[in-house]
């Protein structure tokens, strides 16, 4: 935009590179022009990710200039290599040593020196480094060092303090010291949670920005159209893996299915996404329906379609997933299963968006389930328009856009 400001971006996620990951970063763009600034985006040239989703570029606004740095092979696959090499050495703990920060680290230099050519060519107001992969924000560091422009540091999850992360103390105290340098030297930081602890951050520089919903993807709709099998279908939008299995809500089903409550032809669980566990379909005793990853608009479209969405967050994560607001716009029920504390939780019971249950809880999730074929069978399981309209208010990424530009001109008021 002529005469606005240019912020200079870091960010590893962008399209063709589809997932959650990407959204946060693109929908920013999308709508900053608005508020008077452009980008030059810095990201991967490399195709191995396995998520893809061309489709997202479309939505890059003119006038974006996207600057792909190169991310070596070689030096990726001995990396790997050495990462399978620590299984049968029984020296798995030496493999967050091997991947540290992350395995996006060659990446790394060819981001810098990339990113570096652009401030010569045209030397923006702002840096803004996003994160996951952590690599982003020490390439936006010692870019900031080296030529003084404010780094705006963004956290879309947590990084030294990370719940999921099992890393030996000696890797938890590089990152805690590197995140500590990093928030300390950033004009400002901004996060997904006011939970989150930033090692060296100052807390008035600390700004709440949380995932949120473009209103673009989720147009008025209504209740899904018939599909005549009677069945309930319960869709997980979203990759399974690891301690996110939904390993309590398939027990539920396996005891309601047990004790002849439902039937197994009275539910279908639809998984729409990566699976990456090796034991799904022996687990689920009801009807099973996979796709495989989708792109963003046919994941939009099965949210739509389907009879009841599963939320499920492992009882140690705060996280409440940023396909939450999402689900929520897409007035369909949720069926929603976090710890208490979770804002999934709070928003789904205070907004009578779908049934919460707690993931130690069985019994709760049982009479979930059973409420939910219930409803469905009545018929009213009806859309939730009011949920679709309180989720824009609140979580829109247009609004979310406009925090973010306010956070980059207090930033740059700073240099």
């Amino acid at each position: 935009m002529a005469g606005g400001k240019r912020v200079l971006v870091l960010a590893y996620f962008f399209p063709p590179i589809g997932g959650a990951g990407v959204q946060r970063t693109l929908k920013a763009l999308k709508y900053l022009p608005s508020h008077g600034w452009s980008a030059t985006v810095v990201t991967t040239a490399s195709r191995a990710y396995p998520a893809s989703d061309p489709s997202l570029a479309e939505e890059i606004p003119p006038g974006t200039r996207v600057v792909r740095a190169a991310e070596p092979a070689l030096w990726r696959m001995l990396v790997t290599a050495a990462l399978l090499a620590c299984r049968p050495l029984r020296a798995t703990r030496l493999r967050p040593l091997i991947a540290w920060p992350d395995r996006q680290l060659p990446w790394g230099p060819f981001a810098l020196l990339a990113a570096y050519r652009e401030i010569r060519r045209a030397r923006p107001d702002v840096i803004y480094s996003t994160a996951p992969p952590h690599t982003a924000h020490i390439v936006g560091w010692i870019l900031h060092r080296l030529t003084g422009i404010p780094l705006v540091a963004d956290f879309r999850d947590e990084w030294s303090t990370n719940p999921h992360a099992d890393d030996p103390a000696l890797v938890t105290r590089m990152s805690r010291r590197t995140e500590r340098a990093i928030a300390s030297a950033a004009a400002r930081v901004t996060v997904v949670a006011d939970w989150f602890d930033i090692a060296g951050a100052d807390p008035e520089g600390v700004t709440v920005i949380p995932n949120g919903v473009d209103e673009d993807d989720f147009p008025a709709g209504g209740a899904p159209a018939p599909r005549g099998d009677g069945r309930l279908r319960i869709s997980h939008v979203g990759t399974l893996y690891g301690d996110r299995d939904c390993g309590p809500v398939l027990a539920a089903l396996g005891r309601l299915v047990a004790a002849g409550r439902i039937a197994r032809d009275d539910v279908e669980l639809r998984i729409v996404g990566n699976d990456w566990l090796e034991d799904l379909d022996a687990r689920v005793p009801v009807r099973l329906s996979k796709t495989g990853y989708v792109d963003h608009r046919a994941a939009v479209a099965e949210m739509r379609e389907a009879d009841a969405l599963l939320l499920y967050v492992a009882p140690t994560s705060l996280a409440p997933s940023g396909k939450l607001f999402e689900y929520l716009a897409s007035e369909r029920p949720i069926l929603c299963v976090t710890s208490p504390e979770n804002l999934a939780a709070r928003l789904v019971r205070e907004w009578d968006a779908g049934l919460w249950a707690a993931p130690g809880d069985g019994e709760a999730i049982e009479q979930a389930i059973l409420a939910l074929v219930e409803r469905h069978r009545a018929g009213t399981l009806g859309p939730a328009p009011e949920v679709r309209r309180r989720t824009l208010e609140a979580y829109s990424r247009r609004a979310m856009a406009a925090r973010l530009a306010g956070v980059l001109e207090e930033a740059a008021g700073r240099a």
